[in-house]
């Protein structure tokens, strides 16, 4: 009839208008897929980058940055001294107490600094040879790309801080760390450490801007605490003079990160290749990782913490300042805490059989089911 006729042509209709919302859909899709986050770094960066470039090339003309350049000369040549002349150049290194109009200005040129070299090395050369090699794209290369990086960083801050730390000469026993305090002159660095803390700063800093450019993690917010946590006990430390644990702590955070970012490369390469190798070796990794974990942040670090609570007491009374870094400092105890049971539970995945996931963070295959249920 007349009617059935219309009710099928109206079907028909309400068909096709389903089936064009899901191409639409799809091809927003698309269009995002080929528009990866970490384009996003560029929009955001690239005006911030102008700017400053613009500014600190009129205040180089003006010869307002001559403080700067010449206590970045001081630093660096401290540093590289150190790294290729070894121990026994230390002793004709210069010391310096901190400066903070001086030194927030060096700290400033390192974060962009860093931020450029990260950044750059990531979307000039990681990304484009893991989407050429490997096939990745979307969340798989950005994740990829984001642990290469991260490899590199914690890699170079690890070696930087196991050549710097152990030169000190005091640095063992823990005594060593509070005994004289109270009479000062323990603010007094030498430039090589200067160099090193400055520059570990300078990297939480430009970590904070960065992991604002990245896809969130389930931790995301305990990230952000570890980061402002960090930048604060690394900043009271080397104003008041807690430097010499302050330098200790900065040493233990990075050698875990190396192992875990390998991993998670390996992981990443493990899916695109469909290698049982790459996924084998990622798991060992994980086990390399979740040992030094512990055994840096838990064992050692609580050390630390021990030290700054109890043992320092022993050698001057603590006032607001000294309390403040002891807080902090079992701050970021809990959150190593926290993410060790994390690790927990990976390890118990491990001993059922199935391979190495980060807990921390939705998989690529969460993300891309969503996509596709948006696109229904």
């Amino acid at each position: 009839s007349l009617s059935e006729e219309r009710e099928r042509e109206s079907e028909r209709k309400k068909e096709r208008a389903t089936l064009e919302s899901k191409a639409s859909k799809r091809q927003k899709g698309q269009a995002h897929e080929q528009a990866p986050h970490s384009f996003q770094a560029i929009v955001f960066a690239a005006p911030c980058i102008i700017v400053f470039g613009i500014q600190v090339w009129v205040m180089h003309q003006g010869g307002s940055l001559d403080v700067w350049e010449a206590e970045l000369a001081i630093l660096l040549h401290g540093l590289t001294d150190l790294i290729f002349g070894g121990p026994a150049v230390a002793s004709s290194l210069s010391h310096s107490p901190p400066d903070i109009q001086r030194d927030v200005g060096v700290a400033v040129v390192f974060s962009v600094a860093f931020f450029l070299l990260t950044w750059g090395l990531r979307l000039l050369i990681v990304e484009p040879m893991a989407r050429q090699m490997l096939g990745l794209r979307r969340l798989r290369l950005v994740k990829f790309a984001q642990s290469i990086t991260e490899v590199f960083t914690y890699g170079s801050f690890m070696l930087l801080g196991l050549r710097v730390v152990p030169s000190q000469d005091w640095v063992w026993p823990s005594a060593k760390w509070w005994v004289g305090f109270a009479e000062g002159g323990h603010e007094v660095m030498r430039a090589d450490l200067r160099c090193y803390y400055i520059m570990y700063v300078a990297r939480y800093l430009q970590g904070g801007v960065s992991v604002l450019l990245e896809p969130k993690r389930k931790d995301f917010s305990e990230m952000m605490l570890h980061h402002i946590v960090t930048v604060v006990v690394i900043c009271i430390s080397y104003i008041y003079g807690w430097n010499r644990v302050g330098v200790v702590v900065m040493v233990l955070l990075d050698p875990a990160d190396v192992p875990l970012h390998l991993a998670k490369v390996c992981k990443y390469t493990a899916e695109a290749t469909k290698g049982h190798f790459w996924q084998w070796v990622a798991d060992r990794l994980f086990e390399v990782f979740a040992v030094v974990f512990f055994v840096t942040r838990l064992v050692l670090y609580g050390y630390v913490c021990w030290s700054a609570h109890f043992e320092a007491t022993r050698y001057f009374p603590k006032g607001l300042p000294e309390w403040a870094c002891v807080a902090l400092l079992y701050t970021l105890l809990l959150l190593q805490i926290y993410w060790f049971a994390l690790i927990v539970k990976v390890a118990m995945q491990l001993a059922a059989g199935h391979g190495a996931e980060d807990p921390r963070s939705d998989d690529e295959s969460t993300g891309e089911a969503t996509q596709e249920k948006k696109d229904k």
